[in-house]
């Protein structure tokens, strides 16, 4: 309970300070990412040499590799796209939340909120103007908060649900 509590502390304290500050403090991921870890020790399932971990990872790293070069390719020059074009909140909070999920989960739910996040930023004027930003790891640290929530309460099985998706695609 007191691991579960933590969790949904930093994802919430994630959310307000991003939407807030548009800074988050940087220990409230180290913070996350234990618990994260811990919650997945409590439910039995593998922690450590977990090769869903490595795919998830690897997932970002090769995400971010063609961030890079897409806007090399857009501007000439290898720039820095971090704090430029995204935060390292953004990405710490993936990386915590790599450490959690199962990739077919990670994916879809990176893919899903982005999605929502997209829709949210057409709909916000302020949103779009670029001086502000996007307060990206906030909004996914709601939505995770949300699914998280949903799957511990037995409302929804994730698994189940991307499961049949996945087999509707297939047919």
């Amino acid at each position: 309970m007191l691991v579960q509590a933590t969790i949904y502390s930093c994802l919430l304290a994630i959310a307000f300070f991003d939407f807030k500050m548009r800074a988050v403090y940087t220990w409230l991921f180290p913070v996350l990412g234990i618990s994260l870890l811990c919650l997945k020790m409590l439910e039995l399932r593998p922690v450590f040499l977990d090769g869903q971990i490595a795919i998830n990872l690897l997932f970002l790293l090769i995400q971010f590799a063609v961030l890079q070069l897409y806007f090399k390719i857009k501007t000439g020059v290898w720039g820095q796209i971090m704090d430029k074009k995204m935060g390292w909140g953004d990405v710490a909070f993936l990386l915590c939340i790599a450490l959690y999920l199962p990739f077919l989960l990670f994916f879809t739910f990176y893919v899903v909120s982005l999605i929502i996040i997209l829709g949210i930023t057409a709909a916000l004027p302020t949103w779009r103007k670029s001086n502000i930003g996007i307060p990206l790891a906030g909004c996914q640290a709601l939505l995770f908060g949300i699914c998280l929530g949903l799957e511990k309460f037995n409302v929804l099985d994730w698994e189940t649900l991307l499961i049949n998706g996945i087999e509707k695609l297939a047919l």
